[in-house]
């Protein structure tokens, strides 16, 4: 390690005993077992192979929203309570605020009271709002506005229907009037919700309400709350909701949870709305921030400062084209405290530029809530040719191991390796050593320091949970090289294959070194946005957020480092824990995050799964953005339902192998691998055995090795010919199976509503067939193709559908009685705008139903008999 990285893990030795402390007793200081919960967002959109589950209000997504709520739900507190943890802050006018409004506030209370929707109370409340800040200051001022109409943008460029809110009522940032249709969320700090009758809260049971109604009443306030956290970076934020006329909630929503008022009136206690929104747009004690729980660590660049940063930025040649030009380049640029390490000074706090445009950001709610910004900074602004960074910012949980222990840990080992290594192998050690990916600093904003002026009280959130857990979670900076970009942006296949070789590559030398990655996904493996001159592919694995050592790698980091804290119990139950993206987990984790019941073995983390998910990696980017798959519905037919991938691995997949022979031909090897590796894990003894050495049951297990899979990735790409110009294509989601449905039977029901005299359409075997294949919850409706069941098993609908010897003769005619109930039902619909003669219809269902219904007696009978 050089000395900087040196330097680098020193300074972290106090938080990482702090944080490790408790880790002497049982589990108390770690993660919570198990696998981490989906979280709603552009993370699961991501993940969303079908465009019904994209939906705002897919079952899904809103499953999963309520099921994060019901678990982050932090409690209720008394209104005085939670407006002492805003501050003390009181105007000294506030009983002249009070009584500014007072007459407002009465005709207000009369509004809502009449009010017979919740449409009604818009335009009182908004008034109300408006009155209580009038007296504010000019530079802490907000503006309210009525936004129940309007459909606010999403967040993230390229984001379904699932981002797109309306809040009812948005308070701008201080000082800021906006004009008529130029609202966004980058413009908002607060946002009041109204609801005619529905409450979230039970009071008497202090827990969030059971209803349908409460449930998407509290997930609406949570995505508003989401899009301010995204758009502002802000540390914490606050929603209003006004219920049941005139009865009123304030809610307070961070990163690791949220909490709530009790419900009170505001017309009777009036100054409880006041002083909250005082304090929240006069914070107290904050110099450099104008809203409570914003970001005193982030500020805007002035023009000037915006110019010196450009030329500073085009001198880095990378930088210095068309493609960056300079409008766009500063436009919503930042000034962002993080650290440096200094070799002569140790630790440094820097001040970096955003430009370019925000690198990544997630957007749950709830969790690390990482954002990544390409960087320059401020102290290199007069080098020739400055650094350019990667500053990932992030809430991770205080009982996690601080990221930088895991970059700097791999780096020493890495120029160990150089340093030990022969002539012959000298090279090869190095190329590793450049290309991994190194933190150059890590800042604890949580810890007051000397040098940085901030309050590291906001930049930790609130540690209590409705379950009394302590799970809080700290503000983290690093700054890291390379800067990355995302895989599924290949220019060529022959590219993503290389980058996912070096990635494995580095995966092997941490792996030697004593680290387990454990989350092997499409966002932590990356290409170099400024490739490595000679250096071949570049490609390289990021995000050790989940990463834990070895017991070998344990040991190794108690003889560096022996004043450091590390329980060797304690890391060997923590390679149990079940974590990972779930479509690229292996096959055995998935099984066990899905069956774990607490009896079953649990299965220690081990190499050989994270192999594993680079070729599920492969085969998810592969399903999506190339020309091989010629099935739309393969990818979601194989990572959206559980146990689907044995399928998949037993029999080869129907690809175009003629779209890129050496990318098929590698699946393949890796499939048949994968295969291997998941065979049943037996036990053979004296009683399987036959004729002395010949086992009966199949061959054990072969676990993927570095080693094997290395070399089968080479010589893929020794092979020729690749295609040249085979770039990633862009993903469209497939109709799920119930989409599918709803066409079938739109198109059945226009030809009843042209032809009402054929109640009873004779039998179409295609047709019955292709119901029948539907009704299979995974099963792909387009003949020929590869239809994947629920469990281990894989079946191919033949291409003539009319082939349909497999099914009984009872089943065929029970299936035609069902058909002609069902027909006389679509051809009375509202939407039937012929003249119908309702008796008729009825006749003709019931003579066609009774002789349906007699030929399954007979048909029965027969087959009694027989």
């Amino acid at each position: 390690m050089t000395n900087s990285s040196a330097a680098s893990l020193q300074e972290n030795l106090p938080t990482v005993n702090a944080s490790r402390a408790q880790e002497g007793s049982g589990r108390a200081g770690t993660p919570p077992a198990g696998p981490r919960d989906k979280k709603p967002g552009r993370s699961l959109n991501s993940q969303s192979n079908t465009i019904d589950s994209r939906k705002r209000d897919a079952l899904t997504a809103l499953n999963i929203w309520t099921k994060m709520l019901c678990k982050n739900f932090n409690g209720i507190q008394s209104v005085s309570k939670f407006l002492q943890t805003m501050g003390t802050g009181q105007p000294v006018n506030m009983d002249e605020i009070v009584e500014n409004a007072s007459a407002t506030l009465q005709a207000t209370a009369r509004k809502l009271g009449a009010a017979s929707q919740e449409r009604l109370m818009t335009e009182p409340m908004l008034k109300y709002l408006s009155k209580v800040v009038e007296k504010f200051p000019p530079t802490t001022k907000p503006s309210f506005h009525d936004t129940s109409n309007v459909k606010f943008p999403s967040v993230e460029d390229g984001d379904q229907e699932e981002h797109h809110t309306m809040p009812d009522i948005t308070g701008t940032k201080p000082g800021e009037s906006l004009a008529p249709g130029s609202w966004c969320w980058r413009h908002d700090a607060t946002v009041i919700e109204l609801k005619h009758t529905i409450d979230t809260i039970d009071e008497r049971t202090k827990t969030i309400r059971t209803s349908v109604e409460s449930r998407k009443a509290l997930v609406q306030l949570a995505k508003s709350a989401r899009s301010l956290l995204m758009t502002s970076g802000s540390c914490h934020v606050y929603i209003a909701a006004v219920f049941a006329c005139t009865k009123a909630r304030i809610f307070r929503f961070d990163r690791s949870g949220f909490s709530v008022t009790e419900s009170f009136d505001f017309t009777v206690h009036t100054t409880h709305l006041p002083t909250f929104l005082w304090r929240l747009y006069n914070p107290v004690g904050y110099s450099t921030v104008t809203m409570l729980g914003a970001d005193d660590t982030i500020s805007t660049p002035t023009d000037p400062e915006k110019e010196r940063m450009r030329e500073a930025i085009h001198r880095v040649s990378f930088y210095n084209n068309e493609q960056w030009p300079d409008a766009e380049i500063t436009d919503e640029s930042l000034w962002i405290y993080a650290a440096r390490y200094n070799q002569a000074t140790g630790l440094e706090v820097v001040k970096c530029f955003t430009f370019g445009g925000i690198l990544f950001r997630s957007d749950g709610l709830f969790g690390r809530a990482t954002r990544v910004f390409r960087v320059i900074l401020e102290e290199d602004a007069d080098a020739s040719e400055p650094t350019i960074y990667a500053l990932k910012d992030a809430w991770p949980q205080t009982c996690r191991r601080p990221e930088a222990d895991f970059y700097h840990f791999i780096e020493k080992y890495c120029q160990q390796q150089v340093d030990n290594a022969s002539d012959e192998e000298r090279g090869q050690k190095q190329t590793i050593l450049e290309s991994i990916a190194k933190c150059h600093g890590s800042l604890d904003l949580s810890v007051a320091r000397h040098n940085l002026d901030h309050r590291a009280e906001l930049h930790v959130t609130d540690p209590t949970h409705s379950d009394g857990s302590d799970l809080p979670r700290r503000h983290m900076r690093l700054l890291l090289t390379p800067v990355g970009t995302p895989l599924k942006d290949f220019k060529s296949t022959k590219s993503l294959v290389g980058a996912l070789l070096c990635a494995v590559r580095h995966h092997q030398a941490a792996y030697n070194a004593g680290v387990i990655h454990r989350d092997v996904s499409e966002g932590n493996v990356l290409f170099r946005e400024v490739p490595l001159p000679h250096n071949g592919f570049n490609g390289f694995l990021v995000d050790w957020d989940y990463a834990e050592f070895t017991p070998e790698g344990a040991q190794r980091f108690k003889e560096l480092y022996p004043h450091d804290h590390i329980n060797s119990d304690a890391v060997r139950k923590s390679l149990e824990d079940i974590t990972g993206t779930f479509p690229f987990m292996a096959i055995e984790i998935a099984n066990t995050s899905i069956e774990n019941d607490g009896s079953q073995t649990p299965v220690v983390h081990g190499a050989k799964h994270d192999l594993e998910s680079f070729y599920w990696l492969l085969v998810w980017l592969v399903l999506r953005h190339t020309s091989l798959n010629k099935n739309p519905h393969a990818c979601a037919n194989l990572f959206d339902f559980d146990s689907v991938k044995h399928g998949w691995i037993q029999k080869a997949p129907n690809l175009d192998k003629n779209a890129c022979s050496p990318l098929h031909s590698l699946l393949e090897t890796l499939r048949w691998a994968v295969q291997a590796q998941n065979r049943e894990r037996v036990d053979l003894d004296a009683e399987d055995m036959e004729d002395g050495d010949v086992p009966t049951r199949p061959p054990p297990p072969v676990d993927l090795e570095h080693t094997g899979v290395l070399n089968w990735i080479e010589s893929s790409l020794r092979k020729v010919p690749w295609p040249d110009a085979d770039a990633a294509r862009e993903y469209i989601p497939s109709l799920t199976i119930h989409e599918m449905g709803r066409k079938q039977e739109t198109l059945r029901t226009s030809v009843h509503q042209r032809n009402l005299a054929a109640v009873s359409l004779p039998r179409d075997p295609a047709t019955a067939r292709s119901r029948r294949v539907s009704s299979d919850p995974v099963a792909s409706t387009s003949g020929g193709t590869t239809a994947f069941t629920r469990g281990s098993s894989l079946k191919r609908a033949a291409p003539d559908a009319g082939a349909d010897d497999d099914i009984s003769p009872s089943e065929r005619t029970a299936d035609d009685a069902s058909r002609a109930l069902e027909d006389s039902r679509r051809a009375v619909t509202p939407t039937n705008t012929h003249p119908v003669d309702m008796d008729e219809i009825v006749a003709n269902a019931s003579a066609t139903l009774q002789k349906k219904m007699m030929a399954i007696l007979l048909v029965s009978a027969l087959a009694f008999f027989l």
